[in-house]
């Protein structure tokens, strides 16, 4: 595997002689390639990165400085560099390393996907064959028609602290007008494993809790569990899942969820060429209210596509998301509140590598919701009648450090803006989390 990424990378070295950067960067980059013939890496790394500091900036460039991350082991780099290259005239190539990269980096399906994206008939030849081998490695490595013995495990532990200008622990209800700092733990663990060449089983669960510094009323815990069977056919991989989770608010049981989803994701959208990846699922789910929570009683269900594109360095991602909910509402006296809402939601979100360890978001959305029922409460002796309809919209930017190749620190900033026909339910809510993020 060395090998064959050195034999390509020294392909994109040889294309840096027709460049003409500054005297100091060509010098730079001339003795960068000398220490990659030697064999030195870091060496090299540290040359080409001294060429860039001295503002020369090309493909080749990054291409040569994204082989040395990945000789020198810095794979979050060098898949950073080599994602940059996607949309440029050597983007089959670019893909090929990322598989390898990938491959390197313990990800095997990740690394498939790209071998098998560099494989098409539009790539070059070369890579073609390239690509090709490594899917058969691949194949000999796991044989057709038997399990394989290998699954792969990987887990997820966020802890964070963080601001809420508007504390509500259910936030569709009325707001609080309470701010109050709080702290978070989220932890996550997924076992994947493959029970033959097309299909594999998934299990995964999911800690969450939150807890307030001003009172523990709105505090949240959550506990999921789920279980799904995976299915890859050719670039789709379909599944279906089945779930049971219970949320807490505060000391009280809020509700019990139980749950199935279909779902899929490609590596390319068949309804556009121009888009890099989708994906879409479609959720039901029985849910049990607390004892105090009786009224939440009833069914949930939500379908949801999503669909991604790189424009160079920047990746954007589109969503559409559709809920309906079928409650038992609440009512006591001449008090009547329908807690069955349906929302339709659009959102975009954007990231931007600004470099190999920081890189930038933000994310829009708009969300439109509809109650069942009308609404009705006396008002100074008189009774009222209204259908209760909310836009909500969201704006937020976040900020990610990588510290180390598994651990990062991230900044979020979000801002919710919601206008009811009911006034009771506007409201405007800041949060601002710190957080530190690892996945092992």
């Amino acid at each position: 595997m060395f090998k064959t990424l050195r034999f390509v990378g020294l392909l994109a070295i040889s294309a840096v002689v027709v460049a003409e950067p500054d005297p100091s960067a060509q010098q730079a980059m001339a003795i960068g390639i000398e220490q990659f013939q030697q064999g030195d890496y870091p060496a090299a790394r540290q040359h080409f990165e001294a060429a860039r500091e001295l503002g020369y900036d090309s493909p080749a460039l990054t291409y040569n400085l994204a082989v040395t991350y990945y000789k020198t082991g810095d794979y979050p780099a060098a898949e950073a560099l080599f994602s940059r290259l996607l949309q440029g005239p050597n983007q089959a190539l670019a893909r090929y390393n990322l598989g390898l990269v990938a491959l390197a980096d313990g990800r095997t399906a990740v690394a498939e996907r790209w071998f098998r994206e560099s494989a098409s008939p539009e790539a070059p030849e070369t890579i073609r064959e390239l690509a090709q081998r490594q899917l058969a490695k691949l194949a000999e490595d796991d044989p057709p028609g038997f399990p394989s013995k290998k699954p792969v495990a990987q887990g997820f532990l966020a802890t964070g602290l963080g601001y809420d200008s508007n504390v509500a622990g259910v936030p569709d209800d009325s707001p609080s007008d309470r701010g109050s700092f709080f702290a978070e733990l989220v932890a996550a663990g997924t076992l994947s494993q493959p029970v033959s060449e097309h299909w594999r089983v998934v299990w995964d669960g999911v800690i969450y809790g939150q807890d307030y510094t001003r009172g523990g009323a709105d505090d949240t815990s959550v506990l999921q569990a789920r279980a799904a069977g995976v299915r890859r056919f050719y670039q789709w991989e379909l599944g279906m899942r089945a779930g049971v989770s219970r949320a807490w608010l505060g000391n009280d049981e809020l509700e019990t969820r139980v749950g199935v989803s279909l779902f899929g994701r490609s590596a390319g959208c068949p309804l556009s060429d121009w888009l890099a990846g989708c994906s879409w699922s479609v959720s039901a789910d029985q849910v049990n209210g607390g004892p105090d929570y009786a009224a939440y009683d009833g069914q949930w269900y939500q379908f949801e596509a999503r669909a991604e594109q790189d424009f160079n360095v920047l990746l954007v991602e589109g969503f559409y998301r559709w809920q309906r909910n079928n409650r038992e509402d609440f009512q006591q006296d001449e008090f009547f509140a329908s807690v069955s809402p349906v929302h339709h939601e659009l959102g975009v979100e954007a990231l931007y590598p600004v470099g190999p360890e920081l890189t930038i978001g933000a994310e829009v959305a708009v969300r439109h919701s509809r109650y069942d029922d009308p609404h009705q409460w006396l008002d100074q002796g008189s009774l009222i009648t209204q259908r209760r309809k909310d836009v909500r919209r969201e704006f937020g930017l976040m900020a990610e450090y990588a510290i180390s190749r598994h651990w990062l620190v991230r900044n979020q900033w979000l801002f919710r803006d919601q206008n009811s026909r009911i006034d009771r339910y506007d409201y405007r809510r800041h949060t601002y989390t710190v957080s530190l993020e690892g996945v092992f």
